[in-house]
């Protein structure tokens, strides 16, 4: 009798202890469903949750600010889930028009609720999300990178090169500027002062074909013979890939080239217009976790006076050093296939080569 009491007693003390825990381990197993708070919430693929507000999403990249974490670039492919009650616009391939509603998005699918309408799409057909009602300057993202060298002594030298970029991105359509500069002097005689400005404005048409009306570039170089060149081109681009990794795009336009040479032969006209035919491609694809590599050229064909052919060619590999801080190393190419003679008839070497090492900040 006092055995089957005992079994009893250790039976009802099992059951107090295991099955509490039992049902806590149910409990924790239960989806998360996020709350109707009035804010966003982005799961990661490793399960974790994020409070905050999307700023927007941008081919690879998914812009959140977390209400500790701050300001955060994520990519997209490590989202797993999105909820919000905001409304966002909702740029997709194939269509004209940008979809307007609340933003759902769930393992490969985006689910857009506008109204009574719902409409899915494939997460690979949508070029661009973005809060319909935002701050403007959640709308811009930038670059800026300086490089410095110095040596006194036996020989003196100073050497600095920097370059910056800003973009404008809605879901349908984007905007950049860029800025690359190098200055050069030994002995205190200059030897390289150059600087590049070059802006573009794309109109995505819901295809991955889209429109480029303005293609603008100022450029000068004494020690190429050019003291002013100004080039204003329009045309149309193509998006060859556009996946969470990898950007690629091709782009040819029509317009025409100014140019202002710093000395010339006797006789000949000091500056020249001339027809433009424009072709290029921008790649940038994710080697690692931490590490970019970047490509951009862009060729133009010119009459003789002009230079007959030049080109502009930048590729970069960016590392990460800290935070919003990265290691670049840049190679330029710029060639000019007919240089005219200076006025002491000598003529300028057709290619300039340069090699870059700059510390970079992203904002």
């Amino acid at each position: 009798m006092k055995t089957n009491s005992l079994f009893i007693r250790v039976v009802l003390c099992w059951m107090l202890v295991i099955l509490p825990a039992a049902n806590s381990a149910a409990q924790d197993d239960t989806e998360f469903v996020p709350p109707d708070d009035g804010y966003d919430w982005l799961r990661l693929v490793s399960g974790e949750w994020l409070r905050g507000e999307l700023i927007g999403a941008f081919g690879d990249k998914v812009e959140f600010d977390s209400d500790v974490l701050e300001e955060l670039v994520i990519d997209a492919e490590d989202v797993d889930q999105f909820f919000s009650k905001r409304i966002f616009g909702v740029s997709v391939r194939d269509r004209d028009d940008v979809v307007i509603g609340r933003v759902e998005v769930d393992g490969k699918t985006i689910t857009v609720r506008s109204g009574e309408e719902t409409l899915v799409y494939p997460l690979e057909d949508v070029a661009a999300i973005t809060a319909s009602a935002t701050r403007e300057r959640d709308r811009w993202s930038g670059d800026l990178s300086l490089g410095f060298n110095a040596r006194s002594g036996n020989t003196e030298f100073i050497e600095y090169n920097m370059s910056a970029g800003i973009e404008r991105r809605t879901a349908r359509s984007r905007t950049t500027i860029d800025y690359l500069g190098n200055f050069n002097e030994t002995e205190e005689v200059q030897v390289a002062n150059n600087h590049r400005v070059s802006a573009s404005v794309d109109r995505f048409t819901g295809s991955r074909l889209f429109w480029r009306p303005l293609i603008a570039q100022y450029f000068r170089d004494p020690f190429q013979n050019i003291e002013h060149q100004g080039t204003l081109v329009t045309g149309l681009g193509y998006e060859m890939i556009d996946s969470s990794r990898t950007e690629w795009d091709f782009f040819a336009a029509v317009g025409f080239n100014y140019v202002e040479r710093v000395s010339v032969e006797e006789g000949q006209p000091t500056n020249s217009t001339s027809p433009s035919l424009s072709v290029g491609t921008e790649f940038e694809t994710e080697l690692t976790s931490w590490m970019d590599f970047e490509f951009s050229f862009s060729a133009s064909f010119l009459d003789e006076e002009s230079g007959t052919y030049q080109h502009h060619l930048e590729s970069t590999l960016s590392s990460d050093l800290s935070g919003n801080f990265d290691i670049d190393v840049s190679f330029v190419w710029d060639r000019t296939e007919d240089p005219p003679a200076l006025e002491d008839a000598t003529i300028p070497e057709q290619d300039d080569f340069r090699l870059l090492i700059s510390l970079a900040y992203d904002f």
